[in-house]
């Protein structure tokens, strides 16, 4: 069997996507042509340390999932309390989310991928608009900055809402894949629900 070229696997990476819920906030952005325009805000040291804490627990998150995938099945005390350290990684997370400098007021369901995002807002916004988005991950709670350039927008029937749809322009490569298996997660998780139903 032929494996798929690299073009391949970066095309459906950038196009596969799957709808789940997360917390997101987004301002508009000027990269810098006309230095008059909005500049991206700062962030501040002790959000940059909670972004930092954030990574590294989701690390330890997955390290432990990792290791309960290859414990014995007869293993039981080992998985129980690898379970109850993921539960209380989680509730850290969730107090660190609300610590940074962005306010994150509900889930926000959206359409999500390695290459993009789309999402309803109450706001249109023009074809080539820049973005600053900034992403919480859940239920991993991975915090990440992304930059991107809306590429739709629609207005929705019987919803005062908008439909944006934001290609990524710049996001660094860990948080991109993150992403990818943030959403391969919620595939296989949707997958097998649907087998159960």
């Amino acid at each position: 069997m032929d494996l798929p070229d690299e073009k391949t696997s970066d095309e459906r990476r950038q196009y596969f996507r799957i709808k789940n819920s997360l917390f997101m906030s987004y301002e508009l952005y000027d990269d810098g042509t006309d230095e008059l325009e909005q500049a991206p805000k700062e962030i501040d040291a002790k959000s940059l340390r909670s972004m930092h804490l954030l990574k590294e627990l989701n690390s330890i998150l997955e390290e432990n999932e990792n290791y309960s995938k290859k414990l014995p099945s007869l293993d039981s005390k080992t998985k129980n309390y690898l379970e109850s350290l993921d539960t209380k990684i989680i509730e850290i997370t969730k107090y660190l989310v609300k610590t940074l400098g962005v306010e994150y007021s509900e889930l926000l369901e959206v359409d999500l991928s390695g290459g993009g995002i789309r999402f309803r807002s109450e706001k249109s916004e023009p074809i080539d608009q820049k973005l600053k988005l900034d992403l919480v991950l859940v239920p991993e709670y991975y915090n990440l900055t992304a930059y991107g350039t809306v590429v739709d927008c629609r207005k929705l029937e019987h919803a005062e809402e908008f439909e944006l749809a934001i290609s990524f322009t710049d996001i660094q490569e860990a948080d991109r894949d993150a992403v990818i298996r943030h959403v391969f997660k919620r595939q296989s998780k949707q997958l097998r629900l649907d087998k159960q139903a």
